[in-house]
């Protein structure tokens, strides 16, 4: 079993050297600082319409966060920040948020989107 496992590690870091050493580079990951946090951007531009757990607010016609689970909410904030280009939409219209979103992002009120489909989550499971 362990000769298996080290043959098994072995193998795989020949492999992954042999790859990487075909002088092809890999592009760096682009890191991207936010000017606020995930909890602020919420409590500063996102919690007026949406309400403080995800409720949403019938009177100005937002809808409630709080149905849907991290994965769907991630898609649709996706879909909110870049026009609907995912191609994986439920067909949720977005359009009224997609121009709020682009206005909220020159503001400074940008975020991580699957950062703030976990605190969404993680909000509605402990209100």
């Amino acid at each position: 079993m362990i000769k298996n496992t080290i043959t098994t590690i072995a193998a795989s870091t020949i492999a992954m050297l042999a790859l990487t050493g075909c002088g092809d580079k890999v592009a760096p990951v682009e890191e991207i600082t936010y000017q606020y946090t995930t909890v602020q951007v919420y409590e500063k531009s996102c919690i007026k319409c949406h309400g403080k757990f995800g409720e949403g607010n019938p009177l100005k016609k937002t809808p409630a966060l709080n149905d849907r689970t991290a994965g769907e909410m991630a898609q649709d904030l996706y879909d909110v920040k870049n026009g609907g280009t995912s191609g994986q939409s439920g067909g949720t219209d977005h359009e009224i948020m997609e121009h709020n979103m682009q206005k909220l992002i020159e503001k400074g009120y940008d975020y991580d989107i699957n950062s703030m489909a976990e605190f969404l989550s993680y909000l509605i499971k402990n209100k």
